[in-house]
């Protein structure tokens, strides 16, 4: 009899690290996924910052990056620091109007502003599934307040 409790208590803490270990992997999993979500929707909202910043000044191709990076037309001038970690000038691509070889035909035959980021490199957690993730192509395309001509 006093041997079979011994028993039981054994199969409960198993029983138990099993199911910690399952919920261990759905809490790192969830963390996973979230922080992927907020820095897509990070590099989406750049991406359409500087494409309104674009729209109205749809000849500052320097400043409309610039946004993308630091949320300043200005760059590091006024001493702004990049808002998402990573992110270069080489990976945000901008498209103007009359632009010609743009991955986004729409904006060489009208009048609109395109923002491409991409090859940005997702910083992820690492502990359930190694990888290196990079995000899919971001476009963000509005209309430009450039004069018909």
């Amino acid at each position: 009899m006093r041997r079979n409790r011994h028993a039981r208590r054994g199969q409960a803490l198993v029983e138990s690290a099993f199911v910690l270990l399952v919920f261990l992997f759905f809490c790192v999993g969830t963390l996973d996924f979230g922080q992927y979500m907020y820095f897509h929707q990070a590099l989406s909202e750049r991406a359409r910052a500087a494409a309104r910043y674009g729209s109205v000044n749809w000849t500052d191709r320097t400043g409309i990056q610039n946004v993308a990076l630091y949320n300043d037309p200005a760059g590091t001038v006024n001493g702004a620091t990049a808002i998402i970690p990573n992110l270069t000038a080489a990976m945000i691509a901008v498209c103007l109007p009359g632009d010609t070889g743009c991955s986004n035909p729409s904006s060489t035959t009208e009048s609109r502003i395109s923002v491409t980021i991409t090859g940005y490199q997702m910083l992820t957690f690492n502990f359930v599934f190694p990888r290196s993730f990079t995000n899919r192509p971001i476009v963000a395309n509005i209309p430009s307040e450039k004069p018909v001509s």
